[in-house]
This record gives structure tokens, C-alpha cells and sequence, in this order.
């Protein structure tokens, strides 16, 4: 299949593939799971529109190749400029590639660990920081919504939702309550 019929879950696999990268590893650098990168690639669901930037980002390329809008234009070295040239030219340092933004510099990912001492149930939730004022809202207003009832603990939602929107990077709240129960929440 050529690039211009490829489907977005087909281009993600083989993007993923060019990159030496498992499913597992590109699911941890953008915050979902594994299951929803193998959906992706087998074309059952399509990304989050908050991810294509990251995605694009991994696989070095823009949004609009990713979506198959522009083609994938790889670098090719000509056989001239790979033949050494006369002997006693100049020699002449290829140029630098331009620095990749870097995709550590802010976190992109709000981590909440939660364990409960009475049950001994562990729950995870990775949740894009492109959503995650909103939940972090909607623990608060919805009802249905995740409960993130931290109000005992002297916890500040509200402050969490500012470090998130100052990009803070690491464990913003790590609590202890007496009965065993464990809450942490990070930014990565």
C-alpha cells in the first residue's frame, strides 16, 4: 500500500516500526495504553485530536503527514555527495541537524495513583494534561464524574490545577492517611 492510500492506524504501525518502538513504549510516552495504540494501528479507533501533536512530535514528523494531508519527504543522500571528494580538498563538516523540540521539557501526562488500605485495590489514571483541568474540574461539579473527594486531606484542586497549567513537572501531592490509603499525584 502507498503512503497516499495508507489509513492514519496503518501509518501510526509503520511509523512506530521505522522508530524501533513497541506499542508499550509509545503508549508510555503519550499517557494512553497499550490497547489503545494496538486500536489505533488495527484502525478501530482513531487517536485523541489533543495526541496528534505529541504523536507527531515522536515520529518526527507534522501533524499533516501524520494525517496523510502532506507526504512523508525522507532525506536522501545523493551517491555524488557520498563520494569522497579530491584528495587534499577542504574538508567541510556536515551542519548540524537542528535541534528536536524537546518533548520532556513539560510534562504531558497527569499520573493519579490511587491505593486503598481496606481493600488493598490499586487504581491508575493517565489522563492527557489537555484534559486534565477538566477532570480535575469535573470531580468537583459533576456527579458521576471521577470522585477525587481530597477535600479531607486539606488538598487544594485548585492549586493542583495551576501547577498543571505552569507545566510543573513532578510529584505535586503524595498523601498518607491513617487507614492505609495512599494518594499521589504527578505530572510527567
Amino acid at each position: 500500500m502507498d503512503e497516499k492510500n495508507e489509513t492514519l492506524g496503518r501509518r501510526i504501525a509503520r511509523l512506530r516500526l521505522e522508530h524501533s518502538m513497541t506499542q508499550e513504549r509509545l503508549a508510555g510516552e503519550l499517557g494512553v495504553t497499550p490497547q489503545a495504540v494496538s486500536k489505533w494501528e488495527n484502525d478501530l479507533s482513531a487517536p485523541d485530536i489533543s495526541l496528534l501533536p505529541a504523536l507527531a512530535r515522536t515520529f518526527g514528523v507534522s501533524v499533516d503527514q501524520l494525517l496523510g494531508v502532506a507526504p512523508i519527504v525522507r532525506a536522501v543522500v545523493p551517491a555524488q555527495a557520498a563520494a569522497p571528494a579530491e584528495p587534499g580538498a577542504a574538508f567541510e563538516p556536515e551542519p548540524e541537524p537542528a535541534p528536536r523540540p524537546d518533548r520532556d521539557a513539560r510534562p504531558h501526562t497527569l499520573h493519579i495513583q490511587l491505593h486503598d488500605g481496606d481493600d488493598g485495590n490499586d487504581v491508575n489514571i493517565n489522563v492527557p494534561l489537555g484534559l486534565a483541568d477538566m477532570v480535575l474540574g469535573a470531580s468537583r461539579k459533576a456527579p458521576g464524574a471521577i470522585n477525587l473527594n481530597l477535600g479531607d486531606a486539606g488538598v487544594d484542586l485548585d492549586l493542583v490545577s495551576e501547577a498543571i497549567k505552569r507545566g510543573e513537572r513532578g510529584t505535586l501531592l503524595d498523601i498518607d492517611d491513617g487507614d492505609g490509603d495512599h494518594v499521589t499525584i504527578t505530572l510527567e
